[in-house]
């Protein structure tokens, strides 16, 4: 059995969404303590539903999966929905993640939160 399934490989080789979005009204970043992987989220949101999502990450290929399925777990959901996604949501997105790699689903969504924590305290 493969350490990683196929469709986490495909998102690690070929990721959805990566590059930062120059519109985006939500931005958050995430890290463990200040070191990699880093990830930085980008978010379009209008009437509190994520339009647009994109990611940029300095990390290993799980750390770019973790980002790319997050991106297309959250478009077109609202706020709410992408506020209750978890690591193990991103984990089972991508057909499971190592234990050992779990931390990287956990920054994923830590990024997530501060780029919506970001968003609200513009409003």
């Amino acid at each position: 059995m493969p350490r990683f399934s196929e469709l986490l490989r495909e998102h690690a080789n070929y990721p959805l969404n990566r590059g930062a979005v120059g519109e985006a009204n939500g931005v958050g970043e995430a890290s463990i303590s200040g070191n990699p992987p880093y990830v930085t989220i980008y978010l379009v949101i209008e009437a509190d539903v994520v339009n647009k999502a994109g990611f940029e990450a300095d990390g290993c290929g799980v750390t770019t999966a973790a980002c790319s399925s997050l991106t297309e777990l959250i478009e077109n959901k609202t706020i709410s929905f992408c506020r209750k996604l978890s690591p193990n949501d991103v984990a089972q997105s991508l057909d499971g993640i190592p234990v050992d790699k779990m931390h990287c689903a956990q920054i994923v969504v830590g990024a997530l939160n501060n780029a919506i924590d970001n968003y609200e305290g513009k409003k």
